[in-house]
């Protein structure tokens, strides 16, 4: 990322009322620049390989304040490991399918799902403040290993 990207994300951080640290940043570049979903361990053994500078302790504070800031969001796959990813706007909404032999996870947006959903809603007199889908099921890659 460019020293204005940098900027940004300091300046993101600091509309948050977060301090801006090295690695704070390091953290929010990784989510940013992968379709991954990494838990704890893996973000703190990737930003490991990229800056020497960083701590377990620091990773899992970290992480714990960009979720409490809605700056990152805290997905659980049913595995008994937290995986996290960038909070995107409500603009980029997207849901999960996640292939229970290989654990390799599908992001996806559905506008008639979604309509779906928010008619549910409306029939019961309800209103959503936020949702989540994962469905789970099996990949096709591991579907022909099976066949």
């Amino acid at each position: 990322m460019s020293a204005a990207e940098n900027q940004e994300l300091k300046q993101v951080l600091h509309e948050h009322e977060l301090k801006a640290t090295s690695q704070r940043i390091a953290l929010l570049k990784l989510l940013e620049g992968t379709q991954e979903h990494f838990d704890a361990e893996e973000i703190y053994l990737e930003l490991r390989e990229r800056q020497k500078n960083v701590s377990r302790a620091t990773v899992y504070r970290s992480l714990e304040a960009l979720v409490d800031q809605a700056m990152v969001s805290k997905l659980d796959f049913g595995d008994g490991r937290m995986r996290y990813e960038r909070s995107k706007g409500e603009d980029e909404h997207h849901d999960h399918l996640i292939c229970e032999q290989c654990g390799k996870v599908i992001e996806f947006f559905n506008l008639e799902m979604e309509a779906q959903q928010l008619a549910v809603c409306e029939e019961h007199d309800f209103t959503p403040s936020t949702h989540t889908m994962h469905i789970f099921g099996t990949c096709s890659d591991c579907s022909s290993l099976t066949k």
